[in-house]
């Protein structure tokens, strides 16, 4: 049996192509694609109880952390990070 981490990948490679088509259609409408994946994501975690509540929570926190790195890189002068809603 495959682990989570195996079963991530796989998701992900399946997901890869419908991402490719629903994407790229402009900023906001990819906003709009992030926001859609993440809701509908949390959706199925407490519909099919894939997760409780605190290993949810905590993975979505991870994300956070995953995403600023993602975005900003190393770079803390960037002016996000001087922007008061930062």
């Amino acid at each position: 049996m495959a682990n989570v981490d195996e079963l991530q990948k796989e998701h992900e490679a399946r997901l890869a192509a419908l991402l490719g088509e629903l994407g790229g259609r402009g900023t906001e409408s990819d906003w709009a694609l992030v926001r859609a994946l993440i809701h509908r994501a949390v959706h199925l975690a407490a519909e099919r109880k894939a997760a409780e509540f605190c290993a949810l929570s905590t993975f979505l926190a991870e994300m956070i952390g995953h995403t600023h790195q993602l975005i900003h890189g190393g770079d803390q002068t960037t002016a996000a990070h001087r922007d008061i809603v930062h």
